[in-house]
């Protein structure tokens, strides 16, 4: 009877193998093995992520371009490196099986990723045209595939591991003994930290300070939140009037057009060093506390 420990190395050993196939069959050994580790890794990539528990080889960097109108083709749009890098960093939260229907499907060799409201408006008034470029963020199919190939190895270390420590089970069954032995055997994904600080939510917001104690249309609690994090109180005035002139969102990515563009001037005086707030910190602090005061988070 075949070891589905072997099969698992087999899978994962093959380039062209289906990744979704590979985890629901890693899944299964993990539930059998009583892996917590190694289950809530799986339920996550066949599910998708929802948590803060993002793994390092699913960030990555996209290309920030505009669209021209005319011809089609896709520019680079040129902001400081700093900027660029909060800007382009892309999180991708999606299950396995999302990855696998982009890739089989796409043609072009490339994904856009939806830029949130108030940077749109910031990149397009930052270009000082009379006719501005659609601003996009481009990544490439190997961004995805890189996702599978990393997922494949981290399975066929892991039971290549159990082979040398002889936990192959029969067919798909495991012995007292075994189980006893892979309990000492936890699976571990190394998810460093640092990656342009503890990066969470899939519009490429930074982990600022736990807690945000700011109630729902109460300015006086925003404003006191952004002035301990740096907002000027001249910011402040600027943005209740900007508020008062916008109608309330229906979500985070559509803010109003006064306070969008409040947002992207504080984020180019943060860029350009006028206001004395980490550039890596500064969309991700604005957006959820403006959200907390509309009631959205």
């Amino acid at each position: 009877m075949t070891s589905i420990i072997l099969e698992l190395q087999e899978l994962a050993a093959n380039p062209n193998s289906d990744v979704e196939e590979l985890l629901n069959k890693t899944y299964m050994v993990a539930r059998k093995l009583k892996n917590s580790k190694l289950i809530d890794w799986c339920q996550n990539e066949l599910s998708g992520y929802q948590t803060d528990d993002m793994p390092d080889y699913r960030k990555f960097y996209g290309q920030l371009k505009v669209l021209h109108p005319y011809t089609g083709q896709y520019i680079p749009f040129h902001v400081p490196d700093e900027t660029k890098q909060l800007l382009t960093l892309i999180e991708f939260e999606p299950s396995i099986g999302v990855i696998r229907n982009l890739l089989l499907n796409n043609t072009n060799g490339f994904f856009e990723k939806t830029i949130p409201n108030e940077v749109r408006t910031w990149l397009i008034e930052a270009q000082e045209t009379a006719i501005p470029f659609e601003p996009k963020i481009i990544f490439h199919k190997s961004d995805l595939m890189n996702i599978q190939s990393k997922i494949r190895n981290m399975v066929l270390d892991w039971a290549l591991t159990l082979e040398e420590e002889d936990i192959l089970g029969e067919g798909i069954q495991f012995s007292k003994t075994e189980k006893e032995l892979a309990m000492t055997n936890q699976f571990n994904i190394q998810n460093m930290q640092g990656f342009v600080g503890n990066i969470s939510g899939g519009n490429i917001q930074q982990n600022i300070h736990d807690g945000i104690h700011i109630e729902k249309g109460n300015f006086d609690s925003l404003a006191e939140y952004l002035a301990k994090n740096g907002i000027p109180d001249l910011e402040l005035s600027k943005l209740k009037t900007a508020i008062n002139e916008d109608s309330p969102p229906i979500s985070t990515k559509n803010f109003g057009k006064h306070v969008s563009k409040w947002i992207g001037n504080i984020v180019t005086k943060v860029s350009n060093g006028i206001i004395d707030i980490p550039i890596t910190t500064i969309t991700g602090l604005l957006t959820k506390a403006i959200s907390k005061y509309y009631g959205l988070s």
